[in-house]
């Protein structure tokens, strides 16, 4: 099964976690997703895909050179590849929800980071998903803004927003852009009630296919019984793709170059009475 990673589950252990001196453990995690696709102005209805992550993001570089997982799962123990140099994690994808929760079903999840004469534990007691009811969607006027967009005008993104459920220690939203190298642009960590951001003007290349990410992240705050925070997180993102247009140099409307010539006129005759 091919691994996967959502940009999210990835960037909140690199924005989130203080760095603590010595070798340890500064979050385990786990992020169950549902993937919907929008192809058009409308929002999607159905899933198309469903992904869990399974991780560790340790303090410092170098602290660990190997990461296993037992837990109640059929996969168990579960070996954790470093995807960088404080972050290990693995990411299968499913053909439904169903059979994701069969390989990651509640449980404890005990980890163990090894490397030569450390070995540090934690343990994640997952015992409930907090998925919000809420499908992602951008709205009709954004979708259709983005397909032949001119890259130096500043766009704003609008979009639906959400309720947390009620199981969630706090409710997230998150925009991404991709192109094949990675993100170019994201703005997150925004208020689950939040409905626009701006795309500024220039951040995007003309005549080039991106893709776009809008993800509701739920999240299960809590710590190990040795104060290792730990985190469960049940998020729903939409994925689509848009390519842009021509890079057009925005041109003064004909009312505006009278105004502008009359203000010069002005600005000469005045220039020559003075004189």
């Amino acid at each position: 099964m091919v691994k996967q990673f959502s940009f999210l589950s990835v960037a909140i252990v690199f924005l989130t976690m203080p760095s603590v001196k010595g070798a340890g453990i500064n979050l385990v995690d786990i992020f169950k997703n549902i993937s919907y696709t929008q192809s058009s102005g409308a929002a999607p209805t159905s899933a198309t895909g469903f992904f869990a992550n399974v991780e560790l993001t340790s303090a410092n570089p170098g602290d660990f050179n190997n990461v296993s997982v037992t837990y109640p799962g059929p996969g168990s123990p579960l070996s954790l590849p470093q995807i960088s140099p404080t972050f290990f994690g693995s990411g299968p994808g499913f053909a439904t929800q169903a059979a994701m929760n069969a390989a990651i079903p509640f449980g404890a999840y005990h980890y163990t980071a090894t490397n030569t004469g450390v070995s540090v534990a934690a343990t994640l007691n997952y015992t409930t998903d907090a998925f919000t009811s809420a499908v992602p969607a951008l709205s009709s006027a954004t979708f259709s803004a983005l397909q032949g967009l001119n890259p130096n005008m500043a766009l704003t993104v609008g979009f639906n927003s959400f309720t947390p459920n009620a199981a969630a220690s706090q409710g997230l939203t998150f925009f991404t852009i991709f192109n094949s190298g990675g993100a170019v642009f994201s703005d997150g960590f925004l208020a689950p009630g939040t409905t626009s951001l701006v795309l500024p003007g220039g951040t995007l290349a003309a005549n080039t296919t991106y893709s776009f990410e809008l993800d509701f992240s739920d999240r299960i705050n809590g710590t190990d019984p040795n104060g290792i925070p730990t985190l469960v997180g049940s998020d729903v993102r939409t994925d689509g793709t848009f390519t842009t247009g021509a890079a057009v140099v925005a041109t003064p409307e004909p009312g505006a170059l009278l105004l502008v010539g009359g203000g010069l006129l002005l600005l000469g005759v005045i220039r020559k009475s003075n004189s």
